[in-house]
C-alpha cells in the first residue's frame, strides 16, 4: 500500500517513478464519471457517462481528436469488401 501512495504522489511529479498521468487522467475521468452517474436520472445517466468516457478514450490516446472530425465528416476507413 505504501508503493501505491508512493508512486500515486510521484505521478505528480516529473519523475520515471510514477504512473502515467493520462492512465491517472482516464482512470479518474471514468470513476468521476461513475460517481456523478448515480444521481442523474434516465437519459442525463447516459450522456454524462458517455462525456465522460469519450474524455477517457482521448486521455489514453485510443481516439485521436483526428478520429472524431473524420468521423464527424464521413471519412470511414475505406475497406473494398471482396
Amino acid at each position: 500500500m505504501k508503493t501505491f501512495i508512493t508512486k500515486l504522489f510521484a505521478s505528480l511529479d516529473n519523475h520515471s517513478i510514477g504512473y502515467s498521468g493520462r492512465k491517472l487522467t482516464a482512470l479518474f475521468c471514468v470513476l468521476y464519471g461513475a460517481y456523478l452517474s448515480k444521481d442523474l436520472e434516465g437519459e442525463n445517466r447516459l450522456h454524462a457517462c458517455y462525456s465522460f468516457l469519450s474524455v477517457a478514450l482521448l486521455c489514453l490516446g485510443i481516439v485521436t481528436v483526428q478520429n472524431i472530425i473524420d468521423f464527424k465528416n464521413g471519412k470511414g476507413n475505406n475497406i473494398q469488401k471482396s
